[in-house]
């Protein structure tokens, strides 16, 4: 456990494996939280791996499923390719478990060492990028500025990720780094009847950058294009985390948007049949037996709920899945019948569609990089 004795440290590690300056770091060790940093000590004492271990959960089609986000993994220069990455990450695993977490997410800056932690692609982060010039302008939706800590968005993200797959079930951390530094080029804004929100940072001219977004329907989308619509006049482009299928993009023309930035983050399955229990599901019946690696689960959907008990029904369609495939499968990031072209997955054709059916709905994302 890290204590105030450790923050210059901790701030060191964090500037030489991610570019923080000083300032970012120490305000991001106070945005997670000391409490929930984590490290290795050296023989002096003095940290020389650290991460951060948020208690969180992911939303899987209006379910919630109890998970670890592992955040900022650094690694003194001096340390690295020393084999301390997979032990510590499988000590931050176990205490997430313990804790009761069933997944666990993190990004990768290098995924072969994650991989082999147990870790496995599982959903999107995505940036788009507009020309204000081609945002629409027609709509009227009313927004008033409120102050960033408003109740009211937090509410309204919640009712954002009923409505998608994937998307974390903040805590404090996420939302103090939604609400980072530059604070004074930061403003939020609410539309009339809580249809949609926005928090801008506007400190940069060449781009207005949206850090969080919510619509609750085509109107409030049109709407709050509109509302962007009207900084073309300062600033030529606006950036937003969207979905692979996104709602803004949806509603754009064909020509004035692109793809900014995309990148995969990563799960570990830490009790693969709790978290199938938890997660939601679109089918309101179906039957499956699903093998990963050599463990049978029976999966019983009844009204969009799954009971999982150990070993497989005779009775059942069966379909074998390769360990590191199935962190896909249950995101919803690849199908079944994908990865049977991959060779990851086996079993007859009622199967793989029964297995198809079982995990369909919207692909995985999360809208922000934790």
């Amino acid at each position: 456990m890290a204590t105030t004795k450790d923050v210059v440290d901790i701030a060191s590690l964090l500037s030489w494996a991610f570019g923080f300056s000083t300032a970012r770091s120490h305000e991001y060790i106070s945005n997670i939280g000391l409490e929930t940093l984590r490290l290795i000590r050296g023989g002096d004492g003095r940290p020389v791996v650290c991460a951060g271990l948020l208690q969180t959960a992911h939303v899987f089609h209006g379910k919630s499923v109890q998970a670890a986000n592992i955040v900022h993994v650094a690694i003194a220069p001096e340390r690295r390719g020393q084999g301390l990455a997979v032990p510590f990450v499988d000590a931050l695993c176990d205490e997430a478990k313990s804790n009761g977490a069933v997944i666990a997410t993190l990004f990768a800056s290098t995924r072969p060492v994650y991989r082999k932690a147990g870790f496995e692609l599982a959903g999107h982060e995505i940036v788009y990028e507009a020309a204000t010039a081609a945002l629409p302008s027609a709509s009227r939706l009313a927004f008033d500025r409120v102050e960033l800590d408003d109740p009211r968005l937090a509410v309204a993200y919640v009712a954002k990720t009923l409505a998608e797959s994937g998307l974390l079930d903040r805590g404090a951390a996420h939302w103090n780094e939604l609400r980072r530094a530059p604070t004074d080029a930061l403003a939020a804004y609410l539309a009339e009847g809580e249809a949609a929100y926005l928090i801008l940072d506007m400190g940069d001219k060449t781009c207005l950058k949206v850090r969080d977004w919510f619509a609750a329907s085509p109107d409030a989308v049109q709407g709050l294009l509109s509302f962007l619509a009207r900084f073309r006049s300062v600033y030529p482009a606006v950036r937003w985390h969207g979905a692979p299928q996104d709602d803004l993009v949806a509603a754009m023309p064909d020509k004035g948007w692109r793809l900014a930035h995309q990148e995969e983050w990563l799960l570990r399955a830490l009790d693969p049949a709790a978290a199938l229990r938890q997660r939601g599901y679109h089918v309101d019946q179906a039957k499956l037996a699903l093998r990963i690696g050599d463990k049978s689960l029976a999966i019983d959907v009844r009204e969009g709920a799954a009971e999982v008990g150990e070993g497989a029904v005779a009775s059942d369609p069966v379909v074998c899945v390769h360990a590191p495939a199935f962190v896909q499968l249950f995101t919803g990031f690849r199908s079944a019948s994908k990865l049977a072209r991959y060779g990851l997955v086996a079993g007859d054709s009622a199967g793989i569609r029964r297995c198809d059916q079982l995990f369909a709905g919207p692909p995985p994302w999360v809208a922000e990089h934790f």
